[in-house]
């Protein structure tokens, strides 16, 4: 009978104690026996034959999904990894675009993280926005710490069939309106006064200031209307020999100039113009007056269709301004005003009054509050349903005070402010504008949203919806929307639009940037209006250095504009090979180029549609790195020949595949005897160290840890997990196998 070599050591315990080290992060080396491969430091030796052999093959990275998105194919993982977007009406404010963590009905999915002169409130398409066109310039700077008041206040208002714009600027008050060009058929002077007549209804009126051309040298030129006939003849001043009434051949031409002036102080003579109002047929206004050797606030009020020169500031004056009353002991400092629930609400300084249109006196009778703080100043005044409102602020410290109509209908007298919010330190209202039931609050930081309950008036407002780079000094409201003055970016003056039917949070409304102006120098937008009845928006700028202007929208289409949105990940952070990209739209006007954007903001240019390539998905090559996540920056650019049309883009389709590295699976056979002989020849074993060794791999296998894999052949090392181990007892074959035993398929996979 054979007996066991001494180098075999004892039957209970080999020489060579093979088992391993075994943990997640050991090694094996070998040393006298030549193994072939190794796990979480076990070794083997290779079982390799044709009937059981090595098989490595790429891992499972794709498997079938029922699709239960509410975009259909975005869960569609046999492929492309799909995102898409049909529509963008739910506003900005986004960073990443992961509807897939959203609720069905969640606006998220409409939303997109920058643009600028686009219009996106179209449900399904995106068009660019309307320009603007600079009308009159502005000289009132913004004053106070941390540019607190402003000096330009704009008003929508209607005179004469006119639509335009009341614009306060500091000294001056002008009407503003669209620009009116006719086309002039005949001619006439009588007696120093110029009679001509259109083609068609002219729309002009008394005041305003119309340049004629193509007439002849004695009627070209700059001059005031002074006379409107008819709806289709219109007369001014001309001191000059009569000419009969003779046809004008070929046309002439008569373009206004969009400004009226309606007031004209002079700086260093009289007093500015500290707050403005109007009831819809007279403006109202305050500035201080020198009574006594003392300046005192006086109010004047004259009617909408008047001009500079039609009446005067002086009360001794003909014409049709009327000083309404003075003060005796009241000089103004800052002020704010309006006319609401049938009244005039003023605030002066620390103090409240109320009075009617036609009032005639000033004094205590008029006094509704006197704020204990004399450094208090007011920047707003508003109303609800229920109650009246007013803002301000002393030092970094703001409130909304409320104030409740009595039974009589008028304001209450109060003692002590009721205060109906208080903004949080360091936080300024600067506008209160009550619309559709909501009280928007622009303050030093952006906009907020509050609610009132409808029986007390009391707010609730919510978070910021927007942090803008400037102060927002006003709004406007138009169908759902409302316009912020809150500028656009960090330089340029322009507009936010909040749609108030769409709340994407409690309080928390959709907003996209609007109109806007380029500017070479910052500039604070301080005043926003519409022009009369039209659906026109106007925007007025002013600096502490450089004069502003009042914006006008106009008829043709931005010369560009972008839409960005945002950054699409897929719900992981897995990196990814963004591929392909399409989008869909009407191309016939204009164009509209589609470019990547990484994760630094770096854009690359993938593709331009117009009338000549229609929009086919192109391969994105750039960024050609695999990328956590990417946005799309789509660039819409008017009509070349028609500056009125435009793109229209209705949507994408991006797609990318995984780029995680791929996965291995090994299968490979090992012998697993109690002893065994390696290549070598070089016997190593003992009784009992084949269920050892099953014993220890099954217990790493249950861990299901990462541990090492080693081919001692090929030199290679991996991490890898077990996935599968399989063990088949076999006879022992001949070559020294000898006692319990057979063979290991192992299947690992590397991560």
């Amino acid at each position: 009978m054979a007996g066991r070599d001494i180098t075999e050591g004892r039957a209970t315990r080999a020489i060579a104690v093979d088992v391993g080290v075994v943990a997640t992060s050991a090694i094996w080396q070998n040393t006298d026996v030549a193994y072939d491969t190794a796990i979480g430091g076990m070794p083997f030796i290779y079982a390799i034959s044709d009937a059981r052999p090595y098989i490595r093959q790429t891992a499972p990275f794709r498997k079938e999904q029922f699709d239960n998105q509410t975009e259909p194919g975005e869960q569609s993982l046999t492929g492309w990894w799909i995102r898409s977007q049909q529509s963008f009406h739910a506003g900005d404010g986004i960073t990443f675009y992961d509807p897939a963590q959203t609720t069905s009905n969640s606006p998220d999915h409409y939303r997109f993280a920058d643009s600028r002169g686009i219009d996106v409130w179209t449900q399904g398409e995106v068009t660019l926005l309307n320009d603007v066109t600079n009308t009159h310039s502005t000289t009132g700077a913004v004053v106070g710490t941390d540019h607190q008041h402003v000096n330009q206040h704009a008003r929508s208002i209607q005179w004469s069939g006119v639509n335009g714009v009341l614009l306060h600027d500091e000294f001056d008050v002008d009407k503003i309106y669209s620009a009116i060009t006719v086309s002039i058929t005949n001619k006439a002077l009588t007696s120093n006064v110029a009679t001509l007549t259109t083609s068609a209804t002219h729309g002009l009126t008394i005041g305003m200031t119309i340049t004629i051309t193509g007439v002849d040298a004695t009627f070209n030129g700059e001059y005031r209307i002074t006379s409107v006939p008819t709806t289709t003849t219109f007369t001014y001043a001309k001191t000059a020999s009569n000419v009969p009434s003779t046809a004008v051949s070929p046309v002439g031409t008569g373009v206004t100039s969009p400004v009226i002036h309606f007031i004209d102080y002079l700086s260093g003579t009289d007093r500015k113009v500290y707050a403005i109002c109007d009831d819809g047929v007279y403006a109202y206004w305050i500035t201080n007056k020198t009574a006594g050797g003392a300046e005192r606030l006086t109010m004047f009020k004259k009617p909408l269709t008047g001009d500079s020169t039609t009446g005067s500031s002086n009360p001794s004056a003909t014409g049709d301004v009327t000083q309404m009353f003075q003060s005796g002991d009241e000089e103004i400092f800052y002020a704010t005003m309006e006319f609401i629930k049938d009244r005039i609400v003023l605030c002066v300084n620390n103090k409240v009054y109320e009075f009617p249109t036609n009032t005639d006196t000033f004094g205590d009778g008029n006094l509704v509050f006197t704020n204990t703080n004399i450094n208090y100043h007011y920047t707003s005044v508003a109303a609800s349903g229920p109650a009246i409102y007013t803002a301000g602020h002393s030092g970094i410290y703001s409130t909304i005070q409320k104030y409740t109509l009595t039974t009589a209908g008028v304001m209450p007298t109060l003692t002590s402010a009721v205060v109906a919010a208080e903004l949080p330190a360091g936080e300024i209202v600067e506008k209160l504008y009550y619309y559709l039931g909501y009280m928007c609050i622009g303050t030093n930081k952006g906009i907020r949203i509050a609610t009132v309950n409808d029986q007390d008036g009391s707010l609730s407002y919510g978070p910021l919806i927007v942090e803008t780079s400037q102060p927002v000094y006003d709004f406007a409201g138009q169908d759902r929307f409302v316009w912020a003055a809150s500028g656009v970016g960090e330089l340029d003056g322009g507009l936010i639009r909040v749609d108030l039917s769409l709340e994407v949070s409690p309080l928390r409304f959709a907003y996209a940037n609007d109109v806007y102006v380029s500017q070479s120098t910052e500039h604070y937008t301080t005043a926003v209006a519409f022009l009369g009845t039209t659906d026109r928006i106007t925007f007025a700028t002013a600096h502490n250095v450089t004069d502003g202007a009042i914006y006008l929208e106009s008829t043709d289409l931005y010369p560009s504009g972008y839409l960005t949105t945002g950054y699409i990940r897929y719900n992981t952070l897995e990196p990814k090979n963004f591929k392909r990209l399409v989008a869909r739209g009407d191309f016939e006007y204009g164009s509209m180029t589609l470019e990547t954007v990484t994760a630094d903001g770096t854009e690359y240019d993938v593709v331009a549609y117009d009338a000549s390539v229609p929009p086919v998905e192109v391969t994105t090559s750039n960024p050609q790195e695999a990328q956590e996540y990417l946005a799309y920056k789509f660039i819409l650019y008017r009509d070349g020949d028609d500056a009125t049309r435009g793109p229209i883009m209705k949507g994408y389709q991006a797609k990318a595949t995984i780029a995680t590295p791929r996965q291995r699976v090994m299968r490979f056979p090992v012998y697993c005897y109690d002893v065994e002989t390696d290549r070598y020849n070089v016997q190593v074993g003992y009784e009992g160290r084949a269920f050892d060794r099953i014993a220890q791999l099954e217990s790493i296998e249950e861990n299901g840890d990462v541990v090492t894999w080693q081919d001692l052949t090929t030199g290679e090392s991996r991490q890898a997990v077990i996935e599968q181990i399989s063990f088949t007892r076999l006879t022992p074959p001949d070559r020294g196998f000898t006692g319990y035993g057979g063979v290991i398929d192992i299947t690992i996979r590397t991560v």
